[in-house]
């Protein structure tokens, strides 16, 4: 425990993508010291398709009078009246009301690196120190040093790390000494992002996508792949995202610059429709990239042996796509570990398990449902008869046990009685430390009287791997 209770806290973060920006501001609005090291050297352009809903967008909408989340809302899908659903054939199987054009508060949609370029910019204006361009080569977790080695030689040091450095994670070896452990999902993402010129509404495809007054919103689902394609802000803007079936190495790297020719390949053999190809003819090459999807099995713990270092975010839990929930499970994380620190009064090995357990039981169901959606969607002969049969299985999962939590009141609630349960020593497994999940996705599963052919594959067993 600090000697000072007092004293303003040093909270190292690793990493300024959603979940270490938003740490770093919740610490700063909660009068902490956050100190961002970024290697990348500023804001990112780059990237597609990004959802936020209600659970982790009313930490947006909480700062500065909810003008970040108004300015995040304008960025993005927010004329569209329903997400569309299509099988390979082009067959509609249904039709949902758009969250944003239900005037679901908290809820945003649209360019990645728009939106990142938002929170970053925030968190300067209030004073976060950002140290970008700073590569860390190593965690410093010890009785004497507490931080992270920049490339270099530079050290920087304080009194918590926050390791927020996504799915790649550093901290996984050097905080908890595992070893690499990525594992190739099996599939893979082409995804791209690009400006709609004239010439390309010229295409009657397109046009019919890129309606000005109203965005797009559209999924397509067949054989061992799914996808979507978005436009907005009058037509101006086009991301599409195709999830298919993948056996190439990952290697060194997971995000390579796509091909078209790959792509047409992929969608030929699912027997996606002519949009699809259209689309990717008009996607200028430059914008198109090919990103493997690592699975990361789930960890025992997130805490260093000092319990003064803990991973957050997708460095904790790497969700696959289909839990449309990654980046919202790590601003909830960011939310929920400053009110830990605040409410701790120094006491950062308190702070850090009590958010473990509050945290823990929460992210692994939506950590591993990822899997079990993803196989929904991909092992099942969808048509208007099965998706009237089972109702519940061709959804976007957003429960309303997710959409409706409130990480800032629930860590208010609970900090207390968790924190009276790690003084106390209370015996159990991170489980049953834990707070309870909230639900589950049992309303998802398809009928058990279908072919088994058409029944999804089951999720991998949830692995704890040790420490």
């Amino acid at each position: 425990m600090s000697s000072n209770p007092d004293k303003q806290l040093r909270v190292v973060i690793v990493g300024a993508g959603f979940c270490g920006l938003t740490a770093a501001i919740e610490c700063k609005l909660r009068g902490m010291n956050p100190v961002i090291v970024e290697a990348y050297p500023g804001p990112s352009s780059h990237g597609d398709l990004l959802d936020f809903v209600p659970n982790a967008g009313r930490v947006f909408n909480s700062w500065d009078d909810g003008k970040v989340g108004q300015a995040m809302f304008d960025s993005g899908v927010n004329a569209a009246k329903t997400m569309d659903f299509y099988n390979q054939d082009n067959v509609l199987l249904r039709k949902d009301p758009w969250p944003q054009g239900q005037e679901l508060k908290g809820t945003f949609a649209g360019h990645r690196g728009e939106m990142h370029r938002i929170v970053y910019e925030y968190a300067q204006r209030i004073g976060v120190e950002i140290q970008a361009g700073k590569k860390v080569v190593d965690y410093l977790d010890t009785d004497v040093e507490r931080g992270v080695l920049i490339q270099g030689g530079e050290k920087v040091l304080g009194d918590v790390v926050l390791a927020c450095d996504g799915p790649r994670s550093l901290a996984r070896s050097k905080l908890l000494h595992l070893p690499e452990s990525r594992v190739n999902s099996g599939y893979a993402i082409f995804r791209a992002f690009f400006n709609v010129t004239d010439e390309m509404r010229k295409n009657p495809y397109l046009a019919d996508l890129a309606k000005d007054e109203e965005d797009t919103t559209i999924f397509w689902v067949g054989p061992d792949m799914h996808g979507f394609i978005y436009t907005w802000n009058h037509a101006r803007d086009c991301a599409w995202v195709l999830t298919h079936l993948d056996d190439a190495d990952i290697g060194e790297s997971w995000s390579f610059p796509g091909k078209k020719e790959d792509v047409h390949k992929y969608l030929a053999k699912a027997g996606f429709p002519q949009v699809w190809t259209e689309v990717v003819n008009l996607t200028p090459e430059d914008r198109l990239v090919d990103y493997k999807l690592v699975w990361r099995d789930p960890l025992k713990t997130w805490l260093s042996e000092s319990k003064r270092s803990i991973l957050l975010g997708d460095a904790a839990h790497c969700h696959l796509p289909t839990s449309a929930q990654g980046a919202c499970m790590a601003v909830e994380d960011a939310a929920a570990i400053a009110i830990c620190l605040e409410k701790s009064k120094g006491d950062v090995p308190l702070a850090l398990q009590v958010f473990e357990r509050l945290r823990f039981n929460r992210s692994h169901v939506i950590h591993q449902a990822s899997i079990s959606t993803r196989n929904i969607y991909h092992k099942t002969n969808w048509t208007p008869e099965m998706v009237e049969k089972n109702p519940d299985s061709l959804v976007m999962p957003l429960f309303d046990w997710i959409l409706d939590y409130d990480i800032q009141k629930d860590t208010e609630e609970h900090f207390n009685h968790l924190a009276e349960d790690v003084r106390s020593g209370r015996q159990g497994t991170i489980e049953e430390l834990s707070l309870p999940a909230g639900g589950d996705y049992s309303c998802m599963d398809l009928k058990e009287d279908e072919p088994s052919s058409l029944v999804r594959e089951s999720a991998p067993p949830a692995i704890m791997t040790s420490v």
